[in-house]
């Protein structure tokens, strides 16, 4: 719903030759909300290395004299590769033009702030995920400066002698009854982040994701797409083997051994047609977290050494 809202705002404040700018890897939460307001034919994609990263050095030579605003996935849902994110920031407040961050994969994992951001307008998160609350509730950082038109307007108990919303505050982006208990789960959640600093959990994340990397590389077969550059990764590794469908391969991963992985293209078609894994219909997505340990690691890669024998 907030980039839904953020990216129809940026459309409603230009005029109709406007463009709107994007990673390659960027989630259908981002590219289908675009391609409404813009049209297929205004969304842009900002240079990018082979693993998907945004190459900061070639910014300078684009044309960016119709740029709407520039929006960027902090962190890949496919591959956990982070972006630029400051840089692209300071890129942005340079020419003036507003820039979105989605921040779903990062949010409560990768250490940010939003003063070291410049250029930023909006960085949405997502309640469920890092943050760990439930689902259907998310944070969204707007920078002071920035007041979007709400997507959905109704009633919400503020104001209400007026006709129209508040012209500033939460207030103004409640269509209706706040969704009182996420609002709740997501407040209990937050708690758990007084005692475990993000920095502290991002490096046991690093440390995690390398200990499952260098083992499933030894795997006969296996391709991990988008991991020819140095760039930090959140705990998510795409997998592919030729010859295999992911999909079977999660299949039986969950009846042999009761281990769920997601297959297929993760709501993210840029980020599989940039990878080269479009065609083969998506990837195996292992996202380990802080509770797996090891024995289950060696489990699952033993297992998909024996699946793709």
């Amino acid at each position: 719903m907030a980039l839904s809202t953020l990216i129809a705002d940026l459309a409603q404040r230009s005029d109709s030759q406007a463009e709107i700018w994007m990673g390659k890897l960027e989630h259908n939460a981002v590219w289908r909300p675009a391609v409404r307001a813009f049209g297929d034919d205004r969304v842009r994609f900002l240079p990018t290395d082979e693993d998907g990263v945004i190459d900061v050095s070639q910014l300078k030579s684009l044309d960016m004299s119709r740029a709407a605003g520039v929006v960027v996935q902090h962190a890949s849902n496919v591959t956990g590769v982070l972006q630029p994110v400051e840089e692209v920031g300071a890129w942005c407040l340079q020419l003036g033009i507003p820039m979105i961050v989605d921040g779903a994969q990062a949010a409560g994992l990768v250490p940010f702030s939003v003063e070291r951001c410049p250029g930023l307008k909006a960085y949405t998160m997502a309640g469920h995920k890092h943050l760990g609350g439930p689902p259907g509730i998310g944070p969204c950082y707007l920078a002071h400066d920035y007041e979007p038109e709400p997507l959905w307007i109704g009633g919400n108990g503020i104001d209400s002698e007026h006709p129209s919303v508040p012209a500033s505050g939460p207030g103004r982006f409640e269509s209706g009854t706040p969704n009182l208990p996420g609002i709740a789960g997501l407040d209990a959640a937050l708690n758990f982040f007084e005692d475990h600093p993000v920095s502290e959990r991002f490096q046991k994340a690093v440390k995690i994701r390398q200990a499952w990397r260098d083992m499933i590389q030894e795997i006969p077969g296996v391709v991990i797409p988008g991991e020819s550059g140095t760039a930090p990764r959140t705990p998510v590794i795409a997998i592919h083997v030729p010859g295999h469908s992911a999909d079977q391969l999660s299949a039986e991963l969950d009846v042999r051994i009761g281990v769920r992985c997601r297959s297929g293209l993760q709501c993210a078609p840029l980020a599989h047609q940039h990878l080269g894994t479009l065609e083969a219909g998506g990837t195996l997505r292992i996202a380990p977290g802080e509770e797996t340990d090891g024995e289950t690691r060696e489990l699952v890669c033993a297992t998909l050494a024996k699946l793709i024998l």
